[in-house]
């Protein structure tokens, strides 16, 4: 049957295979209740299909390279710190984090996931324009969880540089956590961007107020 967050009486009888009409007041409320959780959880599982991405969807956490690190990323609990993977391509870390967000977001956490093209690209088209700007600022750093995968193979532009400065000064400061994969080391990351000074204040950030997970 379909669920609706708005049941009718039609709803509730197909529901209770017809007993609704003859529940008590306290019955139909508990039916109701469970009706509602249920469209909760169906709610939360097409969400979910289109958050993780389908090759992450079925990880076996005993066939990753380490699974010592696995169970320490999903040893995080939500809060002002942050989580951060580290380690070299196909290490496990993506996965990994995955499997963290699945519980996030079935405890209903708002969860905002950005690869590099997708960093890339709603950077590119909210500059273009002031609204979207706004929006995708707003979003990014009030979300519950932000999730950046594979945060140091993005082009670091201008614009880039100063998203990622954002998102970790205000995050922080506002206690929002950031989860993070990354296949370099943090002086690696910040060397990249040591130009204008920036990278070594982002990655002094990211170890002031993530938890670091190392897949090496």
């Amino acid at each position: 049957m379909d669920i609706s967050t708005t049941p009718s009486y039609n709803d509730m009888m197909a529901f209770t295979d017809g007993k609704f009409e003859s529940m008590t007041y306290e019955q139909r409320i508990k039916a109701r209740d469970e009706y509602l959780r249920l469209w909760n959880r169906r709610s939360l599982e097409r969400s979910w299909t289109f958050l993780c991405p389908p090759a992450y969807r079925n990880t076996i956490p005993e066939q990753l390279p380490n699974f010592a690190k696995f169970e320490e990323v999903q040893n995080w609990q939500f809060g002002p710190t942050g989580l951060v993977a580290v380690g070299p391509p196909r290490s496990g870390k993506t996965r990994s984090v995955f499997k963290l967000l699945e519980r996030l977001h079935f405890e209903g956490r708002k969860i905002l996931v950005l690869n590099p093209t997708d960093l890339k690209l709603a950077i590119t088209t909210a500059w273009s324009d002031a609204n979207a700007a706004k929006e995708w600022v707003r979003q990014v750093r009030h979300t519950d969880v932000l999730f950046l995968d594979d945060i140091d193979t993005v082009k670091l532009t201008e614009a880039m540089e100063e998203a990622l400065y954002d998102v970790f000064e205000f995050r922080p400061t506002h206690e929002k956590p950031v989860i993070a994969t990354a296949n370099q080391t943090g002086r690696e990351l910040a060397a990249r961007m040591a130009a204008n000074g920036r990278g070594p204040k982002i990655v002094e950030r990211m170890r002031e107020f993530c938890h670091v997970v190392n897949f090496t």
